[in-house]
């Protein structure tokens, strides 16, 4: 990882309809696609290729959250990340653009 990358402490994503959500880039780097990004191995291009909503955005920045929290524990016991069908397509989509997949299935 470059000098620059290392410095960045919070990583921000915008949402389609024009939303910040600021992440620290620790939770963040639990995305694939945004670690790559930031270590300079992907462009930075890539990013405008997707683009989600707020609210899915919203739900990939609590699955981060989420997967920062638990990710050491033990797989029994852990409370469930709570997706509305409504979004559960586009969710996936954002899931295979960021993780390959974000343990959905």
């Amino acid at each position: 990882m470059d000098e620059q990358s290392s410095e960045i402490r919070f990583v921000k994503l915008i949402s389609s309809d024009g939303f910040e959500i600021v992440l620290d880039k620790d939770v963040a780097m639990g995305a694939r696609t945004i670690k790559n990004m930031l270590s300079g191995s992907e462009s930075f291009l890539e990013s405008s290729t997707m683009k989600f909503t707020l609210g899915i955005l919203e739900k990939v920045a609590d699955y981060l959250h989420y997967k920062a929290r638990y990710s050491a524990s033990p797989g029994y016991d852990l409370p469930q990340l709570q997706i509305e069908t409504e979004i559960a397509l586009e969710l996936l989509m954002a899931a295979d653009f960021l993780e390959g997949n974000f343990g959905l299935f």
